[in-house]
């Protein structure tokens, strides 16, 4: 019997698990379609800013690596490529990541991976020509979410 009660209720946590990960992680809050054909992000101003200067980071990183591939030097590469990487995701403000829908998120994890990508490849086997294919598939999730999406405040 008690073995029967401990088998429901771990059921049960883990149910409430799952739907408390897909609620915070992945469903985001829904968004509302502009006139410019771009769906509406509303969040807390301070997780505009965030999100906004997050923005303007990735644009001078994207700068700077362009500027190591130009001039042939990885190091430059691999030092941008860490600031920008996954290690920035630690820093997000608490709530904003449950305020971002599913696809937004994908878009910036997988643009935060990318520059941890080129950082390595920078250092242990620099190509300038992949390296460039990198930054251009990273430029390509810039354009396909600012195409796709405006962040405004509640």
């Amino acid at each position: 019997m008690q073995k029967k009660i401990i088998s429901v209720l771990l059921l049960i946590s883990i149910a409430l698990n799952v739907g408390l990960i897909y609620q915070f992680f992945y469903k985001g809050e829904k968004v509302i379609a502009e006139k410019d054909g771009r769906s509406e992000i509303r969040m807390a101003k301070e997780n505009r800013e965030f999100v906004m200067a997050e923005m303007r980071g990735f644009l001078e990183s994207v700068q700077k690596i362009n500027e190591g591939i130009a001039k042939n030097d990885p190091e430059i590469i691999a030092k941008v490529g860490q600031q920008s990487g996954t290690c920035k995701v630690d820093a997000v403000p608490q709530g904003l990541v449950k305020s971002l829908p599913f696809e937004f998120k994908q878009m910036g994890f997988q643009t935060h991976e990318l520059f941890d990508v080129m950082a390595k490849m920078a250092k242990k086997k620099y190509d300038r020509q992949l390296t460039q294919e990198k930054l251009n598939q990273l430029l390509n999730n810039c354009v396909a979410c600012h195409k796709t999406y405006k962040i405004t405040t509640k």
